[in-house]
């Protein structure tokens, strides 16, 4: 068997620092330690990760935060993992699912040929005696996603507890919130359901992140004091009144703080177009995640920049130049202002026609990176009893100078606040005083 560490990954800028060996249904490849699973199963242009449950249509990581299901995988026997929320461990074994043949063949896929047009499989042979019957266990088998674990979970008790101030989010809003609550005297603890802390500042590489340096820095040195707790991995699931249910590897607890700060950021928009699912088409966030750590989403992208998104599309389309430019003509990017028509492609984009100001234009490509306009994830807020106003772009929370609630706050994108430095800055200092002035 070779030894995945002999080369670099096809789609790496610089091999791993810290270089492990994980399997994907038996195969060797290579890893940097703690990075998600899926972002090496990416580098190693294994993209083709999941399966549409119906159709078994190809699916691959769109958005890197847990909110698709293209990068769905059995992980050491559990089923139906985001692998882009594992971190990657020596020997991790990695098995694609709800499939049926080899991992980009998946013979099931024959299903999607047969009925173009969609299928209602409960219509099929609906009132002939046994026959619906057997149709309907094959369509739930078929349907069916990872198998159960190999081993029952040994259960863990529930608890209750009591802090001071909690922060839903750990992107550049989270941790301004927290900078000033610990300025004003309170103990902070700070939840988030990714691997590592920074939220969209993960996704800006090189000098893109330089603006947010200062409030980061101000951040970790607050974790390191002790002034702030850090739980990553960790999801705040609802709220009621107070009481926030939380999730975490230590299992689940109900914490009541006498301030919950949402600082839940947004979705990342998602544009109706013919073949919008492909693998290799992603989002021009989730792109600016894997450059920030030495991955390509592709060799010759497209960065599509749809009305109300280019926020930080002129940086992603900066980053890929860099790249372009250390890597030397094997890389190229194409930024361009416009909508996507269709794409086209089997395991992997290969073609786009987008439309724009100038006219249709159809781009060979092997990746195409969406920028739209994010949607506010005001979900849990709302479960607080905030207000919402609805815009282009989705739901805006409004709140009263912060406040949803007795004790409950807001902040953020999740308020309409542009995701710049000092509009950041502003927005959680003036809700801190608000806070500490009941």
């Amino acid at each position: 068997m070779p030894d995945p560490t002999d080369r670099k990954s096809p789609y790496r800028l610089t091999a791993p620092k810290n270089p492990i060996t994980i399997t994907l249904d038996g195969e060797p490849v290579l890893a940097e330690r703690g990075e998600p699973v899926a972002a090496a199963l990416v580098a190693a242009d294994k993209l083709t990760l999941a399966r549409s449950p119906k159709f078994h249509r190809p699916r691959g990581p769109s958005c890197f935060r847990a909110a698709c299901d293209g990068c769905l995988a059995r992980v050491n026997d559990d089923p139906n993992m985001m692998t882009c929320m594992v971190p990657a461990e020596e020997g991790m074994a990695v098995v694609t699912q709800n499939r049926l043949g080899p991992r980009e063949a998946d013979f099931l896929r024959m299903t999607d040929w047969f009925f173009p047009d969609g299928m209602n499989h409960h219509e099929i042979f609906a009132g002939i005696p046994g026959v619906q019957n057997v149709m309907q266990m094959f369509a739930r088998r078929v349907a069916g996603l990872g198998k159960l674990p190999a081993e029952a979970l040994a259960p863990r008790k529930a608890q209750r507890r009591e802090v001071d101030a909690v922060v839903v989010g750990s992107g550049p809003s989270g941790m301004a919130i927290a900078v000033e609550l610990v300025r004003a005297g309170r103990r902070v603890e700070v939840l988030d359901d990714q691997i590592v802390h920074g939220g969209g500042l993960e996704a800006l590489a090189g000098t893109a992140k330089n603006a947010f340096a200062a409030l980061r820095h101000s951040f970790d040195d607050a974790v390191a004091r002790g002034s702030v707790t850090l739980r990553t991995r960790t999801v705040a699931g609802a709220i009621y009144s107070r009481d926030l249910l939380v999730v975490g590897d230590e299992g689940a607890e109900l914490v009541r703080a006498r301030d919950v700060v949402f600082a839940c950021g947004g979705h990342d928009g998602v544009l109706a177009f013919e073949g919008n699912d492909m693998p290799g088409i992603m989002s021009a966030r989730a792109a600016g995640f894997l450059l920030s750590r030495g991955i390509l989403a592709g060799k010759n992208p497209v960065v599509v920049i749809a009305e109300g998104g280019g926020t930080f599309g002129e940086a992603y389309a900066a980053a890929f130049e860099r790249a372009t430019i250390e890597l030397g003509s094997d890389v190229s990017v194409e930024v361009v202002r416009g909508e996507p028509l269709r794409a086209r492609g089997q395991n992997r984009v290969k073609d786009v026609l987008v439309r724009t100001p100038n006219g249709d234009r159809e781009f060979i490509t092997d990746a195409v990176l969406v920028d739209a306009a994010r949607s506010p994830a005001y979900e849990l807020a709302a479960q607080a009893g905030a207000t919402v106003k609805h815009e282009p772009r989705g739901f805006v929370v409004q709140t009263d100078r912060g406040r949803i609630a007795e004790g409950v706050w807001a902040v953020g994108e999740l308020v309409g606040v542009p995701f710049e430095v000092s509009a950041i800055h502003a927005d959680a200092k003036r809700t801190a005083e608000h806070i500490a002035g009941g």
